[in-house]
């Protein structure tokens, strides 16, 4: 069966064009991700989490037909034609290139604004109470300090732990109103390599140090409003409203 991808992002296309076979790591409701040997990961999915730099946009019917082709293990052939597993393939040439461009510094007052009409008392009784936050961020902007962020990176559970996506948030912050000491995000990007994380969170991560981010955040940042909120907020299980945590307490500690 052939199917087509109506957008591809131009970081996932250097990944197709660079690699010859990649393992599906794994595989939800929304998507599937494939890496290569070097854990540089590839999301295939619906546009229900918005659109990422390391994404392959699909319909719904295409992921259904997926998830009845694909198993985690599995290795696919990738190339700039596509995604090919045996009799399944996944073809790119009809789809858009998606370019991403580094988030550019700016006003952060309307975002604020936005994310504070919305309710973060669940963390207060958390790993991310709002205290460890607040020391956590101030450190941040002292190179002077230890490396703060190694509490978050990693905690909590799932393809995207909680600390991780709260770093995503503070990384989006600091790129719109730059205050992170560079020792401190060296030190992040040093520490990502001794794997301490999942493969997933890794990436994000990486991406957002660059300036890069996915729809659903820059989106917030373009258009500041309760609907941008409430999409974010949509994202994952709970990756959203950790993302959103992590944006809400840095513009507040700002």
């Amino acid at each position: 069966m052939i199917y087509q991808a109506s957008a591809v992002g131009s970081i996932a296309l250097d990944l197709l064009n660079q690699n010859n076979h990649m393992r599906v790591h794994s595989i939800f409701n929304n998507g599937f991700n494939i890496v290569n040997e070097s854990n540089d990961l590839i999301f295939v999915g619906t546009t229900k989490n918005g659109y990422f730099p390391f994404g392959v946009t699909i319909d719904k019917n295409t992921m259904h037909y997926a998830k009845e082709f694909l198993s985690v293990g599995h290795i696919v052939k990738v190339s700039r034609r596509g995604i090919d597993y045996k009799d399944f393939m996944i073809m790119l040439n009809q789809a858009d290139l998606v370019k991403y461009d580094k988030v550019e510094t700016g006003y952060t007052t309307a975002i604020k604004n936005v994310v504070n009409d919305f309710n973060f008392e669940k963390f207060n009784d958390s790993d991310f109470y709002p205290e460890k936050m607040s020391e956590i961020l101030d450190a941040l902007a002292d190179e002077n300090s230890d490396f703060p962020l190694k509490y978050l990176v990693g905690r909590g559970s799932g393809l995207t732990p909680s600390g991780d996506d709260m770093i995503t948030g503070i990384l989006y912050v600091d790129a719109l109103d730059p205050f992170i000491s560079e020792v401190h995000k060296n030190s992040l990007a040093s520490y990502l390599s001794e794997t301490v994380t999942t493969i997933v969170s890794e990436n994000f991560i990486k991406l957002a140090l660059k300036g890069i981010f996915s729809s659903k955040i820059t989106e917030l940042g373009e258009n500041p409003s309760k609907k941008a909120v409430e999409a974010l907020l949509a994202l994952g299980s709970s990756s959203g409203h950790d993302t959103l945590y992590g944006i809400y307490m840095t513009l507040n500690r700002r």
